[in-house]
């Protein structure tokens, strides 16, 4: 971690943090997107930087901003000031006033307490109008949305997710635009347009959830407990066989001797045919064919095994030229005849996990 991220964690545990009331989303003008190289000055006590601190600043389309491994979104109008838009973050304790949106041109960054005391400032010139993060490789995506992935997970599932506000700053980890959770050791991240958990419960591995807008969907209906409303995906033709590498990650949960057990699962392929849009009624194939080949090749005695499946529902299908994505639940069932001693073994292990092609 260097030094401006070092300051601005360390100014997280200096500088307390205060209630975000209702205010108008600001606009930030067009003119002011780009990549800028930026100096800390006029530090005061309590600063989160030094004085002749550098780094670089890009502010994106929908009026995001890098700073670091952080991404402030969302801003508000100032009361105070309409040449000004506020970017409040909780967990850093910290506001940001980024002027001048009225004349279009970059002025500063000032740097605000979350009471409103001046701490310093952000100066500099733009040097390109590259709106790509480096630490995100790539443009920052539609924040409100994935703002609202974290809000209404943290509301839905408070217990996995504590958040004690609402926070609009989010973490640039690996390329995720991410937070991650002390108290339970998890995280949630957001990365190309699909929602994915770690931690805790999720374990070591990322976990795929879904598209973000079905997620967000989802999310809502579990806070609202209003009926989900599917989002409906393009529709993408994929004629190329054999160029995709499939994942398969999610859970099962069985029966065994000790009780219940549910544990996470993971399978890949490389080498593999992506299902097209057309073919979307095919997808229970693809997923008797994949998993049966994950189960056998997990067994030493294939000829005496028979696989059935049940209760299958399949959703969040998203398909594009690169990406095919989708969920799915079922039951399978192994007979495993001819054991030695036992005879024959019967088993029922139910799936929940998520299908990711990727070329």
């Amino acid at each position: 971690m260097n030094l401006i991220n070092r300051s601005i964690a360390v100014a997280a545990l200096m500088l307390g943090t205060s209630s975000v009331l209702a205010q108008t989303a600001a606009t930030i003008p067009a003119s002011m997107q780009g990549t800028y190289e930026v100096t800390f000055g006029s530090a005061q006590p309590g600063a989160p930087l030094t004085n002749g601190t550098t780094a670089t600043m890009v502010i994106a389309p929908g009026g995001s901003i890098c700073i670091a491994e952080y991404l402030f979104s969302n801003p508000v109008q100032a009361d105070n000031s309409t040449a000004e838009a506020v970017y409040t973050s909780a967990a850093l304790g910290l506001k940001l006033r980024l002027s001048d949106i009225q004349s279009g041109s970059f002025n500063e960054l000032n740097v605000m307490s979350s009471s409103d005391a001046f701490l310093g400032q952000l100066s500099g010139s733009k040097v390109s109008n590259e709106t790509s993060c480096a630490m995100l490789g790539g443009t920052p995506p539609d924040m409100s949305a994935i703002a609202d992935i974290f809000k209404y997970a943290e509301q839905a599932y408070a217990s996995l997710f504590p958040n004690a506000q609402v926070d609009n700053t989010f973490e640039i980890i690996d390329g995720f635009i991410a937070r991650g959770y002390a108290s339970t050791g998890t995280y949630i991240g957001i990365r190309n347009g699909t929602v994915y958990v770690l931690g805790g419960e999720f374990g070591n591995q990322p976990v795929t959830i879904g598209t973000v807008a079905n997620t967000r969907a989802q999310l809502i209906s579990t806070v609202t407990g209003e009926p989900v409303t599917p989002i409906e995906e393009p529709n993408v033709d994929i004629d190329e066989e054999g160029e995709y590498t499939l994942t398969i990650k999610g859970t099962y949960s069985t029966n065994t001797a000790a009780g219940p057990f549910t544990g996470p699962f993971e399978f890949s392929e490389e080498n593999v045919r992506a299902p097209g849009s057309a073919e979307v009624d095919e997808i229970e194939d693809e997923v008797k064919k994949s998993m049966e080949k994950a189960v056998r090749s997990a067994e030493d005695d294939n000829e005496n095994l028979t696989i059935t499946f049940s209760n299958f529902e399949v959703s969040e299908v998203s398909v594009s030229d690169s990406r095919v994505f989708f969920r799915a639940k079922f039951a399978l069932t192994s007979v495993q005849s001819n054991v030695p001693v036992l005879g024959t073994i019967e088993s029922t292990t139910s799936y929940n996990v998520t299908y990711e092609y990727l070329k």
